[in-house]
């Protein structure tokens, strides 16, 4: 797991305006699984303001990687700690990545191949509204 998600922290995505946040779960964990099956997956807004997604995370993998294609910039920070905003990547060749034990955030982090052959799992991805969407 990404030691971004540990002690209650998580990656925060901020979008502004109308689009799709992209989300990549690969590298499964074999003390888990037995196969690796990584699975892509979006969240739309339609959201002419701006929106924040709390992104999440599966103990069947280790690494994810995310990206926004909307009509306006997005970028992320980690909840409780970040102040500092980084931009969102804007495709899976240009994606922000999570990798495994580490709380490094990789930006410009190239999934394309990986995100090509994996499993869809529209509807199913681990990304949340924060309540302020419902707003």
């Amino acid at each position: 797991m990404s030691l971004n998600f540990i002690n209650g922290l998580a990656p925060i995505v901020t979008a502004y305006g109308p689009g799709n946040l992209h989300y990549f779960s690969y590298g499964a964990d074999r003390s888990v699984v037995a196969a690796d099956v990584p699975v892509t997956g979006m969240i739309s807004t339609a959201k002419d303001g701006e929106t924040d997604f709390l992104l999440g995370f599966s103990y069947n993998y280790r690494d994810y990687a995310f990206y926004w294609d909307g009509e306006g910039p997005a970028f992320w920070r980690r909840s409780g700690e970040d102040t500092a905003f980084k931009q969102v990547g804007n495709s899976w060749a240009n994606a922000t990545g999570l990798p495994w034990g580490s709380s490094e955030v990789i930006l410009g982090l190239n999934v394309a191949t990986q995100a090509a052959a994996a499993s869809n799992g529209a509807g199913e991805v681990t990304v949340y509204y924060s309540p302020a969407y419902f707003n």
